[in-house]
C-alpha cells in the first residue's frame, strides 16, 4: 500500500519541478520571483517593523519628556509652597495674622517676597477669606478670597495647598497669572491663608530648557483645560480653552500615557506623551509630528529602495540577455533537429533502394 505522505511529496515535487521548468523558460519572471520579490517582501516587513518600533520609542520618549517637565514644574511649586509655609510658620507672621495686624503682615511679606522667584504679589487672609494684608499695595487687589475657586478648593477635604487655574490679573494689561494658596496654622488651628501670585511667564521659564526634537514642543494645560504655556503665539485675552484637543480630552493616569492622533484641519498625524503635575489637575503634553519620527527611517530606506530599483534593472538586463541566449540556443536546437530529421529521411530512402549489383546478377 503506497504511503500517502510519500505520494503527496512526490506530487509536490512534480508540481514544483514543472513550475521551475516553466519559470526557467521565462528568465525575467524566474529572476524576479527568486530575487526581487523576496527582497521586496523583506524590505517591506523591515520597514513596517522599524516604523512600529520607532513610533513606540518616540511615544515613550515623549511621555518621559512630559514627565521631566512635570517634575520640574512640580518641584518649583513645591519649593514655593515650602518657602511660603516657612514664612507662614514664623511666630510673628501667625500672630499678626491671628490678630489681623495688616501693617506687620505687609512688612513681613515685603521681606519674604524678594526671596521667591517669579512671585510678584502676595496676600495674607483670614480663614474665612478676608484679606488682611497685600504686598506690594495694589488698587485692583481683591478684598476677599471667599469666592475664589482656589480658596474653596484649598478647604475641600481639609485644608491643604492648592494651585489655581490660569486667569487674567486685570482686563487692561491682559497679564495671565496663577495662584498658590496655602493654609497658615497656629497651635494646630488654621488661622488664615497665604496667597502667592505667579506670572504665567514664570511657568514657561521652568521648562524652557526642555526640547522635543525634531519639530516637537511642550505645552501645559490647567485643571480647567486652559492653556498655561504654549510655544506659539496665542492671541492676548482670556486663556484659551483646549478641551477638544485629543491629548487634553482624555483623563490622564498618575503614570501618564502616550497616544497618537490626527489633526483634522491639517491632516497631519501626531504622537503625544501626557503626564500629570502632581495633584494640581494640571498636565504637561509633549507632541511631535509622526512624519518627523519617520524621517530618519526614510533616510535609511530610500537608498535601499534605490538599490532594489538598480537590482531590478540589472535583473531585467540579465533576463533579456538570458532570453536572447535561450532564443539562440532554441534556434540552434531547431536547426539541428531539422538537419537530423533530413538526415534520417535520406538514410531511410537510401536504405529502401534495391542494390544495383544484386539486380544485375539476377
Amino acid at each position: 500500500m503506497p504511503n500517502p505522505v510519500d505520494s503527496a511529496s512526490e506530487s509536490a515535487a512534480r508540481i514544483f519541478s514543472g513550475w521551475l521548468l516553466k519559470a526557467y523558460r521565462r528568465p525575467l519572471w524566474f529572476l524576479l520571483i527568486l530575487v526581487v520579490v523576496p527582497l521586496a517582501i523583506i524590505m517591506a516587513a523591515t520597514y513596517v517593523a522599524s516604523a512600529a518600533l520607532a513610533r513606540a520609542q518616540a511615544q515613550n520618549n515623549l511621555r518621559m519628556t512630559a514627565q521631566l517637565a512635570s517634575e520640574a514644574i512640580q518641584e518649583t511649586l513645591d519649593d514655593a509652597v515650602l518657602f511660603g509655609q516657612l514664612t507662614a510658620m514664623q511666630p510673628a507672621f501667625t500672630e499678626a495674622l491671628d490678630h489681623r495686624h495688616g501693617e506687620r503682615l505687609a512688612a513681613l511679606l515685603q521681606v519674604a517676597l524678594p526671596l521667591l522667584p517669579h512671585v510678584d504679589f502676595a496676600q495674607a487672609a483670614t480663614a474665612d477669606g478676608q484679606v488682611v494684608a497685600s504686598y506690594p499695595p495694589r488698587g485692583d487687589a481683591p478684598a476677599t478670597l471667599a469666592q475664589d475657586a482656589v480658596f474653596r478648593a484649598a478647604q475641600t477635604d481639609g485644608w491643604h495647598p492648592e494651585v489655581s487655574a490660569v486667569y487674567l490679573r486685570d482686563e487692561t494689561t491682559l497679564e495671565k497669572v496663577v495662584d498658590v494658596v496655602m493654609p497658615v496654622a497656629r497651635a494646630g488651628e488654621v488661622v488664615g491663608v497665604l496667597r502667592l501670585e505667579f506670572q504665567v511667564a514664570a511657568v514657561k521659564a521652568w521648562i524652557q530648557r526642555i526640547r522635543v526634537d525634531p519639530e516637537g514642543f511642550l505645552y501645559v494645560v490647567d485643571q480647567q483645560q486652559q492653556l498655561v504655556v504654549y510655544p506659539f503665539q496665542v492671541l492676548p485675552g482670556k486663556p484659551k480653552v483646549v478641551g477638544d484637543w485629543p491629548p487634553v480630552a482624555y483623563d490622564v493616569p498618575p503614570s501618564g500615557h502616550a497616544m497618537s492622533f490626527r489633526d483634522p484641519p491639517r491632516g497631519r498625524d501626531w504622537l503625544a506623551g501626557v503626564y500629570p503635575i502632581g495633584e494640581t489637575g494640571w498636565r504637561v503634553i509633549a507632541v511631535q509630528p509622526q512624519s518627523a519620527v519617520f524621517r530618519l527611517i526614510h533616510r535609511v530606506f530610500w537608498p535601499m529602495g534605490i538599490l532594489v530599483a538598480l537590482l531590478m534593472a540589472a535583473v531585467v538586463f540579465v533576463s533579456l540577455r538570458w532570453a536572447a541566449l535561450q532564443a539562440l540556443n532554441l534556434r540552434l536546437l531547431q536547426q539541428n533537429a531539422k538537419l537530423l530529421k533530413q538526415s534520417q529521411q535520406r538514410w531511410t530512402l537510401e536504405r529502401g533502394k534495391p542494390d544495383k549489383r544484386e539486380g544485375g546478377t539476377s
